[in-house]
């Protein structure tokens, strides 16, 4: 296979302009704690994807349609943009494609996914495909989503507040007691260190008042 696209070039934005209303599909801007900005998504299960990356703590930052490759395929050319390219945090990255049902697919966009899978093979990248069973079914899923949601209000100096103390308080407790405690840090604060596992919890359990929360210092 020979590729025939320009450089990546991930400082230009989306490679792929796309129409502002498709059906189901339309413009959501996500907020990124970790890109320190907003990534437009041509979904809502491509935003429901975001909340994944953003708990997930390998990931170091993503990019929403980084690139347009075209390549030739023996005689077949073809043209792709995968839906995200995912940087982790020990220097490797991967691409990711997402859609509703791939069983759904025209026949054409398989065989470029097939074709693009294999100039991957060739490459040594990676291409990784998530549907929206995989990305909302979870019973976590709707959990993240509410904690994601009340951690816009997070910031480093209330972080500071909250190591300072959970070194202080009794382990564990309940999320009622907590969010009931005057000296605690914000609900913000409390709901974001939930979403990134500072604070752990079965979060496949209702996120209600009576929810078991813990926490154990680093090197334990």
């Amino acid at each position: 296979m020979i590729i025939t696209s320009k450089e990546m070039n991930l400082e230009n934005g989306p490679a792929r302009c796309s129409p502002r209303r498709r059906r189901q599909n339309f413009i959501v801007d996500f907020p990124s704690l970790k890109n320190r900005h907003s990534v437009e998504c041509d979904s809502i299960l491509e935003s429901a994807y975001c909340i994944w990356l953003e708990h997930d703590p390998t990931v170091a930052k993503y990019y929403a349609q980084p690139h347009t490759f075209t390549w030739t395929d023996e005689t077949q050319r073809y043209r792709y943009t995968p839906d995200f390219l995912v940087v982790l945090t020990n220097g490797d990255s991967y691409f990711s494609e997402v859609k509703l049902d791939f069983t759904k697919q025209r026949t054409s966009r398989l065989a470029t996914l097939e074709s693009f899978r294999a100039l991957c093979f060739q490459e040594g990248w990676t291409l990784t495909c998530h549907d929206q069973r995989s990305l909302t079914g979870p019973p976590s899923f709707h959990n993240l989503q509410v904690l994601y949601s009340r951690s816009s209000t997070w910031n480093e100096q209330r972080q500071m507040h909250f190591y300072h103390y959970v070194q202080h308080r009794h382990w564990p407790t309940t999320l009622g007691d907590l969010v009931q405690d005057s000296a605690a840090p914000t609900i913000g604060t409390i709901c974001y260190n939930l979403f990134t596992g500072q604070l752990s919890a079965d979060l496949s359990q209702p996120l209600t008042l009576h929810l078991m929360v813990d926490w154990k210092a680093p090197h334990e």
